[in-house]
């Protein structure tokens, strides 16, 4: 899909977006030069650009698309008949038809809660405070501790750990007996 240039740097075909403003020419004179001598060296891009110089053609003699008249007439009845929704929240329309958004009163403005940092601590009040938080901590090292008991082994002796060896290995690794 791509082709070595003459530094051994691959070359990219165009992209559609290319194509259609080479073919609109809508280019600059220095991106038209490189798209043109691309596509001449290109099979891929010079298909695409003949597809994309069809296509314009096409388009170009198509006669433009009619509605009917009685659905003309409904569209422009919309404004007259056709109940529209309120006004979302918090926005207004100005005497002169612009946007605007509307402040509630019933919320604070944003940045208007208390200072940074003047609050409580997080954990300081409430369910992980207390008695019910350092009796739960208990369970949790007790539960750690009884657990780290039951892999260790009875008698206290520790079983040498078996790792299988390479055979080729003796020039780089030491191997302990």
């Amino acid at each position: 899909m791509t082709d070595l240039r003459g530094w051994g740097l691959p070359e990219q075909h165009l992209l559609p977006d290319a194509v259609v403003a080479f073919v609109d020419g809508e280019l600059s004179s220095t991106a038209h030069e490189r798209a043109s001598a691309h596509v001449q060296r290109c099979g891929f891009c010079a298909f695409e650009t003949y597809t994309q110089q069809q296509a314009r053609a096409a388009v170009r003699t198509a006669s433009a698309p009619t509605a009917s008249a009685s659905l003309l007439d409904r569209l422009g009845a919309i404004p007259h008949e056709v109940e529209l929704p309120s006004a979302p929240d918090g926005l207004a329309i100005t005497e002169d038809g612009q946007f605007v958004a509307v402040q509630r009163t019933d919320k604070p403005a944003f940045g208007a809660g208390p200072v940074l940092g003047s609050s409580r601590p997080l954990g300081s009040n409430g369910w992980f405070s207390g008695r019910r938080a350092r009796q739960g901590a208990g369970v949790v090292v007790s539960g750690m501790l009884l657990s780290a008991l039951a892999f260790t082994t009875s008698d206290g002796e520790q079983q040498p750990v078996q790792v299988p060896v390479p055979q080729n290995a003796g020039a780089v690794f030491a191997t302990t007996p």
